[in-house]
């Protein structure tokens, strides 16, 4: 069944995710993106492989290993949760820790905002090459 993925909006009406995208190597893009994908087609099958817990209830995060650990930090719904993500913020662990620090917290928030005004905090994902 295929899910779709939708990127967190800021109260400034910024996609924080494409942003933090952006700003990423080629190459790592690339992956994040092979990992997306997966995502839309396979969702919580993932688990524990790609996609895992984080420590903060309903705050998941997707693995992409490599030189950089990146970590992208996501929710299932929270509108609909049966068939939908939203990708909450980018996040990297760099020796076992969160970078930013408290990532999984300020993604908690950012899903509580979601909650409160969906159609104003989170867009269709904007995929970024």
């Amino acid at each position: 069944m295929p899910y779709t993925i939708y990127d967190y909006v800021n109260f400034q009406g910024e996609n924080e995710f494409k942003a933090w995208t952006a700003g990423l190597e080629k190459q790592h893009r690339a992956k994040l993106n092979e990992k997306l994908d997966k995502l839309m087609l396979y969702g919580d099958a993932l688990h524990p492989e790609m996609l895992s817990g984080t420590g903060v209830a309903g705050i998941k995060k997707i693995r992409a290993k490599g030189n950089v650990q990146l970590r992208p930090l996501l929710c299932n719904g929270p509108i609909n949760i049966k068939n939908e993500y939203t990708l909450l913020m980018g996040a990297k662990e760099v020796g076992g820790k969160w970078v930013p620090k408290d990532a999984p917290s300020l993604a908690d928030t950012k899903k509580q905002s979601v909650i409160s005004d969906p159609n104003n905090r989170r867009v269709n994902h904007e995929r970024v090459l």
